[in-house]
């Protein structure tokens, strides 16, 4: 595929199998109902975009994330220095270990000094598995936490207040609710508390730390992973919001607090939606997604800086089903259009992964979560496979949606291949020429 140009290819029958007469085919209806059903979600899409009342959650004190700050939090995350004297440490008591704190931290900013306990815990703190799957908490106090090496929330929170009460910094163990490992918003509101955190008061000016999610996360085996996540040092409230929710309101730091319903509905976004500068423009700030009117699948736009790539795909029961997943780029409206389409009823996991385009050795990531509950299907269908290089060059296909083409039919493949010299089609083993190509015509063949 060679780059000049970006158009529609328009059905056409100008490619014919050698020796099949066009009296001998068809038309598949199926694909034309397909492009035009296709070409209406650009209506809805319009009619997203023209949302009046999206929701905008910002955050109470406009100077806590001024420019200085960011720098300096920036500057402390990234000082290979702190890491390597931390990991180094072997103190025999906790005392110990604040003498070592204000040793390293003595003459540097505040933020420094919070940074020096972040990774210190982060590095050295277990999460205690067998005791949130028991229910049989041990010691949750900085001593039982520190020389257990383990904790649950409860402990790194603890841990955390004490180490910055050693050191005179303003610090409080916030308790809530959040959306961590088996959340299910479709179960409803926890009854009781589930998780702690901390908020920290740094230049007047106070922010959230969350140094348990800090540390790592549990794996599909309910194992605890070490991996160090600063996006949760000194995080954005209105951000931390969609998965942490204080039962003090005055510590959501948001100018309108989130009540227990509408918290219960938003989406769950993951640091990397954040880091990559995406907006969901469908469904608005909603954790579940509906099908389309009269349509076999569900859709998610979003937007996304022009360096970023999205994929996603659909999962029952934790299993992936092949081809129930669309992710394509619509160049006209400069938006990702993830469409899902389940195979059975029942409850559907839709996940939305991201990545930058110049990241060539990192896979995509998780961005976020959508909840799908099917309870009819309308038309059983499976999308076209797709390859990398139609993801990397944004192509858009408007028809067949569906992979499972009729044979003996006639289909027309309608699609945006941006920057497109030259494009081929490729039947079992047989190349059809190129002859008689001209932007904006089709391809057209009998199967």
């Amino acid at each position: 595929m060679g780059c000049r140009q970006s158009n529609i290819v328009h059905p056409i029958n100008k490619f014919k199998k050698q020796g099949t007469k066009d009296e001998d085919s068809t038309v598949d209806d199926t694909t034309t109902t397909q492009s035009n059903t296709y070409l209406n979600d650009d209506i809805i899409i319009s009619k997203f975009l023209n949302v009046k009342d999206r929701i905008n959650i910002q955050v109470a004190d406009s100077q806590a994330f001024n420019k200085s700050f960011i720098h300096q939090r920036q500057q402390a995350v990234n000082n290979t220095s702190y890491r390597k004297t931390i990991e180094s440490w072997k103190p025999n008591s906790l005392q110990q270990l604040v003498q070592m704190i204000k040793s390293l931290s003595n003459g540097k900013p505040i933020i420094d000094r919070h940074w020096i306990i972040f990774y210190w815990i982060a590095h050295n703190i277990e999460y205690d598995t067998v005791a949130l799957f028991t229910k049989n908490y041990a010691d949750q106090s900085a001593e039982g936490v520190f020389r257990t090496k383990k904790g649950v929330c409860a402990g790194y929170g603890n841990i955390y207040k004490y180490l910055c009460d050693q050191l005179q910094m303003p610090c409080e163990v916030v308790s809530g609710y959040a959306k961590g490992y088996g959340f299910d918003n479709r179960k409803g509101a926890p009854i009781e508390t589930d998780h702690a955190w901390n908020a920290v008061e740094i230049d007047g000016h106070w922010y959230l730390i969350e140094s348990t999610w800090g540390a790592g996360h549990l794996n599909d085996k309910k194992a605890f992973e070490r991996e160090l996540k600063s996006y949760y040092f000194l995080a954005r409230p209105n951000e931390m919001i969609y998965d942490h929710l204080p039962e003090d309101e005055k510590w959501q730091l948001l100018e309108r607090s989130i009540k227990m319903d509408e918290y219960m509905q938003m989406p769950k976004f993951y640091p990397p939606y954040f880091e990559l500068n995406l907006e969901l423009i469908n469904p608005c700030n909603q954790a579940h997604v509906d099908f389309l009117p009269d349509r076999a699948y569900a859709l998610v736009v979003i937007h996304a800086p022009d360096d970023v790539q999205l994929s996603c795909g659909i999962e029952y029961n934790n299993i992936k089903i092949k081809n129930g997943s669309l992710a394509q780029f619509n160049n006209e409206k400069k938006l990702w259009q993830l469409l899902f389409a389940p195979e059975r009823t029942g409850q559907h996991e839709l996940n939305v992964f991201g990545k930058r385009t110049s990241d060539t050795e990192s896979s995509s990531t998780v961005v976020v979560k959508f909840n799908l509950d099917v309870t009819k299907i309308r038309r059983p269908m499976k999308f076209p496979t797709i390859y990398t290089q139609f993801e990397t060059t944004k192509c858009q296909i408007y028809t067949p949606l569906d992979g499972i083409l009729k044979k003996g039919s006639v289909v027309p493949i309608h699609c945006v291949i941006p920057n497109a010299l030259e494009v081929s089609l490729k039947v079992d083993s047989e190349w059809f020429t190129n002859e008689g190509y001209t932007n904006p015509y089709p391809f057209a063949y009998p199967l």
